[in-house]
């Protein structure tokens, strides 16, 4: 599968979710300069859902969209691969409307940061399930075509 226009959005979109969970990583909450005023991050990223087993859940985000960026890589190579990046997806959505959820009803404060992280996974889901249509529509096309030439 070559890199198509959904293909370098989702790229792009999967580096940056990288760069700013290592941010967030590094950077302690009550020093973070990306937070707006107004924004609860120092509360939302102490919080007890902020760590799993002692670590801050901004390193998992790093390891979990460094794996999702393989994932890409490999579907890009290999058509046969696609579904595990389309399931990574759709689990890495999942795992966002529970983390905007755990915000929003569980401890009534926003994170900005983390927003962004969760929003930008919903929509990367969102165009990746667009360019999986397509991918479907492209092999309808091709087995046509074989179907005809046969």
């Amino acid at each position: 599968m070559k890199l198509n226009k959904y293909g370098s959005i989702i790229g792009i979109l999967i580096l940056f979710e990288i760069v700013l969970c290592l941010y967030i990583g590094l950077v302690p909450a009550k020093n973070n300069y990306l937070c707006s005023v107004g924004t609860d991050c120092q509360t939302v990223q102490s919080s007890i859902y902020s760590t799993l087993f002692g670590i801050k859940l901004a390193w998992f985000g790093v390891a979990c969209f460094s794996i999702l960026f393989i994932l890409f890589i490999l579907a890009r190579f290999d058509r046969k691969k696609y579904w595990m990046f389309f399931s990574a997806s759709i689990l890495g959505a999942g795992f966002a409307i529970y983390f905007i959820s755990l915000q929003v009803f569980i401890l009534n404060k926003l994170c900005k940061d983390c927003i962004i992280i969760d929003g930008i996974m919903i929509i990367m889901f969102l165009i990746v399930l667009f360019e999986y249509y397509a991918f479907k529509k492209d092999i309808k096309s091709m087995e046509k075509t074989l179907s005809k030439g046969l």
